[in-house]
């Protein structure tokens, strides 16, 4: 009889933390949202130094990583005037626990350059996500890079 009881407490556990992992996932895309829409409101900068984690680890493309917000803030400090960075997830996934997971989804960079012509760059990102002790979500690693254009359909 304990070896049934034990076998019911463990695939209800189970249960418990596949639920906590789906809402968790759902927690995420949700924050990468609200991101996303921080940065079409107040600038990719502001969002980047908002939603990030102190420890917070950059993988840029074409350069090498580096470590901290205040480290991604002073690199957003050279921020092209004008650009913007607009993305949308498009899925992920989340620890069992809840707790940590990621999210990624496809990215547009457009910059107007000096004689006017808009230059707009595709891509394609990860972001990693840890649940902090306040509860909110914040990223601790970033990456993304070059992707084609999406397919008109």
């Amino acid at each position: 009889m304990r070896l049934i009881a034990s076998l019911i407490a463990v695939l209800c556990l189970a249960v418990m933390q596949a639920r906590a992992g789906d809402d968790a996932l759902e927690q995420m895309l949700d924050t990468d949202r609200a991101f996303a829409a921080m940065a079409d409101e107040r600038g990719t900068p502001a969002a980047f130094a908002a939603y990030a984690a102190e420890d917070v680890r950059m993988f840029p493309e074409g350069g090498l990583p580096f470590d901290g917000r205040d480290a991604l803030i002073a690199r957003f400090a050279n921020w092209p005037d004008g650009a913007t960075l607009a993305w949308t997830p498009q899925g992920g996934a989340s620890a069992p626990a809840g707790d940590f997971g990621y999210t990624w989804g496809l990215s547009t960079f457009t910059v107007r350059k000096d004689d006017g012509e808009e230059t707009v760059q595709h891509g394609k990102y990860i972001s990693i996500w840890r649940r902090e002790a306040d509860g909110q979500w914040k990223f601790v690693a970033d990456m993304g890079n070059a992707a084609p254009a999406p397919a008109d359909n």
